[in-house]
Order: C-alpha cells, then sequence, then structure tokens
C-alpha cells in the first residue's frame, strides 16, 4: 500500500461543512462518505512549526524540541529560528527509508534543510531561505517542475487584505493555491514514491486574511457588509477550485493508495489582542531601564503610541501591505524607521528587576530565574511561590467588554510536556477562555491595554483540526476517535505502510479507521536509539543574512 497525506493548512469544518452543504466541495463530501472523517486536535501551542513537527514524528515537543517558530533556549534577546535540523526525532520518512520506501515530500514546514535519506524526493517550505541551493535535494526535480509550471516555484504568498484589499486578495491567493495544486499534480508522477506529503499554504493564509469576508459579523466587516457580501461567490470559488484540485489529485493517484486529508490545527476569528508583557509590566513583574533613552519610550508607550496605532498610520498612508511584504530583513520606507526607532520592547527592560516576561504566539510565559536566563533574577526556590502568585492573578482577569473571565486555565510545563526537551517549553502556558481573543506574538507591547480590539489578519488558529481517510484498508463509515491528535498520524502512515512502529513514539496508530486485518496487522520494534541530535544547531548553507530574512518573513506574516 501507498500513503498520500495532503496538508490542508489550518482546515476547520467550521467552514468546510457549510460549503459542503451548499454543493461546493462534491468531492470532499464523497470522501467522506466513502471513508472515514473527523475532527484531530492540535498540539499545544497550535503552530505550524510545532504542529508539523509532530506530525513528522510522531511525539509531542517534549520529546521533539521544538515549541515554537523561534527557539531562544531561554535566553529572550537571542532567539534561532527553528529549522529541520532542530529536531530531535527520525522523521516518518526516514523511518521509511529504513524500511526500504521511497518518499516525495514538499512545502511541509520544518522540513527544511532536507536531511540525508535514501529514496527521498524533496522540495523547500516557506521557511527556507529564498536563496538556499538545497532548497531542493533533486535539482533536476525542481528544473522540471518549473518547465511544467511555466514559472519559478512560489513556496510562499504575501497577500494581505489590508486597505481594502480583499478582491486582490482572493485572486492572488486563489492564484496561488492553483499553483501548489499543479504542483501536486506534477509531483505525483514525477518520482517514484510510496509515502508523498505535501502542505497547502494557500488555505491557512486564505483564512488568515479573509474570514471576515465569510464571517460579516466581526468586527473589521462593520460598516461593510454589503461590499463584502458581493465577494462571497469568489470566497467560495476558492474553496470550491480546492475541491476540483482533490477531484483530480484522487483520479490520478496510483492503485492501493490511501490518502489522509489532515490540518495541522483549525482555524476560527479573532477579535481581540491580548498582551501579557502589558500585563506583566502592569503588574511589576517587568521593570524597565530608567536610562534616558527607555524613559522616553516609555513616555510615548503610555500615551499611546505603539504598534497599534503606528499599524493604523500605515492603513491611511496605503503601505499596510509592507505587514508582509517586507523581505530582506529591510524597513522600506519613513514610516517604518519611524515606528522601529519608538516602540517600547524587550531590549529596554531591566532583566535584573524583571521576574517573568511573555515570549510566542500562544501566552507562553517564562520566568527570569537564576542560572537560566543570562539576567536571572529569580530563585529557583522561590519559583514554585512566583508561579502560583502568576496563576491566581491571571485567573482574576476579565475581558474589559463582557467582563468573562479572560483566562480559561494556565498549564504549567509538565502538565503539556515531557521529554528530554522539557525545560525548552514556558513556564506558563496561558489559554484564553474566548480564543477570538489572540495573544498577540508581533512586538512585545503591541498596544498600551492588556486587551485590545485585533488589527491585520481576522482569523486565527484552533486546537480542532480535520482528518479525512478514504482508501484500501479504511473501514467505511468508521468514527475518529475523540482523543486522536496530531501524534497519531506518523503512526499511522507507518502502520499503513506495513512498517514495525518504533517504541518512542507518543501517537498511536488511528486503528479505529481501519479494517480489522489491517488494523490486527501493525507490529512494533524497538525504536533505534541515540543520546544527541546528529544534526548541527544550524542549517549548513544558511548564514546571519539568510536568518534575518528568514525572521523577516515570519514578523510579516504575524508571528513574530
Amino acid at each position: 500500500m501507498n500513503v498520500m497525506m495532503l496538508g490542508l493548512d489550518g482546515a476547520t469544518w467550521d467552514l468546510l461543512d457549510p460549503l459542503i452543504d451548499r454543493g461546493a466541495m462534491p468531492n470532499l463530501a464523497a470522501m467522506r462518505r466513502r471513508g472515514c472523517a473527523g475532527t484531530l486536535r492540535s498540539v499545544f501551542p497550535p503552530l505550524s512549526p510545532v504542529a508539523w513537527t509532530t506530525i513528522m514524528t510522531g511525539k509531542n515537543p517534549g520529546r521533539h524540541g521544538v515549541f515554537e517558530f523561534l527557539e531562544y533556549a531561554h535566553n529572550p534577546l537571542k532567539g534561532r529560528v527553528n529549522t529541520s535540523q532542530s529536531i530531535d526525532s527520525e522523521l516518518v520518512w526516514e523511518t521509511a527509508a529504513r524500511h526500504g520506501k521511497r518518499a516525495v515530500v514538499g512545502a511541509v514546514p520544518m522540513s527544511w534543510p532536507p536531511r540525508p535519506c535514501d529514496g527521498l524526493a524533496f522540495l523547500g517550505d516557506f521557511l527556507a531561505p529564498a536563496r538556499a541551493s538545497d532548497f531542493s535535494n533533486d535539482p533536476a526535480l525542481l528544473a522540471d517542475l518549473q518547465r511544467y509550471l511555466g514559472q519559478p516555484y512560489r513556496p510562499w504568498n504575501t497577500a494581505v487584505h489590508d486597505g481594502g484589499r480583499e478582491a486582490e486578495t482572493i485572486a492572488e491567493l486563489t492564484v496561488f493555491l492553483e499553483h501548489h495544486l499543479k504542483t501536486i499534480e506534477f509531483l505525483m508522477n514525477a518520482r517514484p514514491w510510496n509515502l508523498f506529503l505535501y502542505n497547502l499554504m494557500a488555505v491557512d493564509r486564505f483564512q488568515h486574511e479573509l474570514w471576515h469576508v465569510w464571517d460579516r459579523t466581526h468586527h473589521c466587516a462593520r460598516g461593510r457588509e454589503a461590499e463584502l457580501a458581493r465577494l462571497e461567490p469568489a470566497f467560495v470559488d476558492f474553496w470550491r477550485r480546492l475541491d476540483e484540485g482533490l477531484g483530480r489529485i484522487l483520479a490520478r493517484k496510483p492503485n492501493e493508495t490511501m490518502v489522509l486529508l489532515v490540518s495541522d490545527h483549525g482555524f476560527g476569528p479573532i477579535e481581540w489582542f491580548v498582551n501579557f508583557n502589558v500585563w506583566l509590566l502592569d503588574q511589576g513583574f517587568i521593570a524597565l531601564r530608567s536610562d534616558w533613552y527607555v524613559r522616553q519610550k516609555a513616555w510615548f508607550y503610555r500615551r499611546g503610541v505603539t504598534p497599534s496605532w503606528f499599524y493604523n498610520l500605515m492603513v491611511k498612508a496605503g503601505t499596510a501591505r509592507q505587514r508582509v511584504g517586507r523581505f530582506q530583513g529591510k524597513q522600506r520606507n519613513w514610516l517604518d524607521r519611524l515606528g522601529e526607532s519608538m516602540f517600547l520592547s524587550r531590549h529596554h527592560l531591566d532583566w535584573s528587576r524583571t521576574k517573568a516576561y511573555a515570549q510566542g504566539n500562544f501566552g507562553q510565559i517564562f520566568l527570569n530565574l537564576k542560572g537560566r536566563q543570562p539576567q536571572g533574577r529569580v530563585d529557583p526556590a522561590e519559583a514554585p511561590e512566583l508561579i502560583a502568585e502568576l496563576k491566581e492573578k491571571l485567573a482574576a482577569l476579565r475581558h474589559p467588554e463582557t467582563c468573562e473571565p479572560l483566562v480559561a486555565r494556565v498549564y504549567e510545563r509538565s502538565e503539556l510536556y515531557h521529554g528530554p526537551h522539557e525545560h525548552l517549553a514556558p513556564d506558563l502556558t496561558v489559554v484564553p477562555g474566548d480564543w477570538r481573543c489572540r495573544t498577540i506574538g508581533l512586538h512585545d507591547f503591541v498596544t498600551r491595554k492588556v486587551v485590545a480590539p485585533s488589527f491585520g489578519p481576522t482569523g486565527d488558529h484552533r486546537m480542532e483540526g480535520i482528518l479525512v481517510a478514504e482508501g484500501p484498508g479504511v473501514c467505511p463509515g468508521s468514527r475518529l476517535d475523540t482523543q486522536a491528535d496530531l501524534a497519531d498520524l506518523a503512526p499511522t502512515m507507518l502502520a499503513l505502510l506495513g512498517i514495525p512502529l518504533p517504541d518512542d513514539l507518543d501517537g498511536k496508530p488511528l486503528i479505529e479507521l481501519l479494517e480489522p486485518t489491517l488494523a490486527a496487522s501493525i507490529q512494533h520494534q524497538t525504536a533505534r536509539k541515540r543520546d544527541t541530535n546528529p544534526f548541527p544547531p544550524y542549517p549548513s548553507d544558511a548564514d546571519a543574512e539568510d536568518e534575518a530574512v528568514v525572521k523577516q518573513r515570519l514578523a510579516d506574516l504575524g508571528y513574530l
């Protein structure tokens, strides 16, 4: 049997079900009827590098070592971009290769640079530097693909809706989707494979930028409902074209191929930004330096001169497209330069007096511990008391408009992660009661308020993704276990390929979607053990400029 896994990045039944009901996605509807479908739980945080590394390894972040786009290793001023060489685990196609299987892998986040692997045909993803010489491990394959496409291959797209550009953004992302669907059709027949993985980034970008076109109760749609309603046919057409592409792929797949459609996380609206560094500063857990330079920045900050204020200036000046358009790590105009020189950030903290700080996209809070952070303030013996104080005060936070509790739960590190890299995880992870409230990772002090109306993207990630399975060995009409999560995908793929399962996986094969005879045939083996990651900590052909470019791209996309 062959296995094809296609990532519909960020797909959610909250959107797909209504589209299926109106007849816009007949191929997806037929797949559900013929096979098995359900909700697949993401990992925390539900962010592409963490989620896809869990998919590729079958392990939780405490085992595989990836917790965010950047790894700071508890130095809040020096983060490096995570890549495949940050992953302390064998990847699913590497396990398959040990058993004589061949793989085609494309556009999978965290897969670049390609690690040595027999029988692998590889294309990089949006985290690869644009000029990477090893973007593909098969230069002839990339050249043939670009001839087939009639243009250079495009790993990413930076279209934004800001400034009333919804129609243009729909058009650009639809073209980007078709570009990647054609790539899949080419790759299917370009090289022999037993395992095929490709992720459609356009699905994620479309929902980030255009959720308010579909959900016109969003605050960004107010006063523009009629205008945005006229765009709904084009919005639906994006999904219709995705469905048509799936139909072509299903028609051309090799015989005896299991197809898995998965999303690494779900999606939903965001209405509010939550900035925990603002709260930590207000509560005295963060201290600022007292020199004149920082006092000046704090003066502006207290009067509302913040990135959110600056963003509104960019919209009025017609430069908001630069939210995802500033490549090469450079600022383009005076507005950007002015903004960079004005904002308060972690570089202006007095770390000798700072007890805790937030760093990340999903409510991650770190204690500033002596002996761990370079300028640690908190004695490790005092950490439990400080954690208890933070949890108590976070639980008391209320949404300023609804007066409902802002925080549903605060997890401690050991509640979410286990394994040799658990020590890199945040001390606390704050989960909102209403996921329309999104922790902002773009700047350290994005607004003067702890909770403020969101700007820029109108949709963001949720924990509930999708899984659809169809092909030989699937039990039609079976139901996915309600506890199924991303870590279960690697063992499921290996089981379908007839490969014994390593014993160090956190996930389990999703036997509930398999026919009984196939489920009974799943084997286990002793995993190959290694004491350390054999790969160097930085990409071999990436330099400081590459690192800066990728960091800027992540900031442009709203992740830093």
